[in-house]
């Protein structure tokens, strides 16, 4: 049987666009990078298909997985491909009363899946405004992804049960609350319906940073878990090849801060503002430099029912990888 050799990605990301174009090759390219149909594509094929070696999967599903199962099929490695704050993608109809997240206690709230990595950060910041996920009606989307028995425990502890509609379709009828997510309209998201809950999210994404120094992880690389017993070597590859995908992008962009080679005609300030903010790694990997942004989410999912009992960092990445 042919041995896995497929990198898959979700997105275009411009930090792995060495990886994508070849200037950056795993074992001497004998590791190919991928782009799936989609995002949920990208998660299911990772899960489901046999070629796949490495790829990007959501935090929260590799969190839930690992807790769900006594040996997961894949750990991850600290690339994190995907990272936004989520201060800005709580929405509510334009002529709604809420303007703060405190507001949320006993409203109901639709989101595509319970487990899905938006939810839970959203529901890290809906707690610290003191509103527990047991104080919302949840209305999910969709099928569990990875994991389905999450939600079903879910319901046991809270009130979570399936949307009969598309869920800003029921935003937009009335029939709940709030919603997480974007809408499926990048216009409405200013210009229709909707409206963002915190009506200045710039400004609490800034503060929020500043107060807990958490610059929220989306999605992470992870690897076959054989794959990786059998040569742990793979592991540390991968991530020296993401981690030098991304150095030169970084480079890239400072050298042609004034020819503007990326299309954002202010482009100088916003990386100087950039490093006022987060500082010189501004899109940090590794485990060391991320520790709050981890160990936050990690108590988020246990909070929340994401998982069942505390998971560690050692059992969620590759042992090689803790020290990066």
């Amino acid at each position: 049987m042919t041995k896995p050799s497929l990198i898959l990605l979700s997105r275009p990301y411009d930090r792995a666009a060495a990886l994508l174009d070849g200037r950056v090759r795993v074992r001497g390219g004998n590791l190919r990078c991928e782009l799936a149909a989609n995002t949920l594509d990208a998660f299911r094929r990772v899960r489901d298909d046999d070629t796949v070696l490495a790829g990007e999967m959501s935090f929260g599903f590799q969190v839930a997985s690992v807790s769900g199962q006594e040996r997961s099929r894949f750990l991850a490695i600290p690339v994190y491909l995907s990272r936004a704050f989520r201060h800005g993608n709580v929405f509510v109809r334009k002529d709604s009363r809420l303007t703060d997240f405190s507001q949320l206690k006993g409203r109901r709230v639709g989101l595509e899946e319970y487990a899905m990595t938006m939810g839970i950060w959203c529901r890290g910041l809906f707690a610290a405004a003191g509103v527990a996920c047991e104080d919302i009606h949840w209305f999910t989307g969709r099928a569990p992804v990875v994991v389905p028995e999450v939600e079903a425990k879910l319901q046991q502890r809270m009130r979570i049960e399936r949307a009969d509609a598309p869920i800003f379709t029921l935003l937009e009828e009335g029939k709940i609350d709030a919603a997480i997510g974007r809408p499926p309209d990048d216009d409405s998201a200013d210009n229709g319906a909707f409206r963002r809950l915190l009506s200045d999210h710039w400004k609490h994404q800034r503060e929020y940073y500043a107060s807990t120094g958490i610059f929220p992880v989306m999605h992470v690389l992870v690897l076959r878990r054989d794959a990786y017993e059998e040569d742990p070597q793979i592991a540390l590859d991968l991530y020296n090849a993401f981690a030098e995908s991304k150095r030169l992008l970084i480079a890239e962009m400072r050298s042609h801060l004034n020819s503007l080679i990326t299309t954002l005609p202010m482009l100088e300030a916003h990386v100087n503002d950039t490093i006022n903010i987060f500082g010189q790694d501004w899109w940090s990997y590794g485990v060391a430099k991320n520790r709050p942004t981890l160990d936050a989410f990690m108590s988020y999912c246990h909070a929340q029912g994401v998982i069942g009992q505390p998971v560690t960092l050692e059992q969620i990445f590759c042992a090689n990888t803790l020290s990066l």
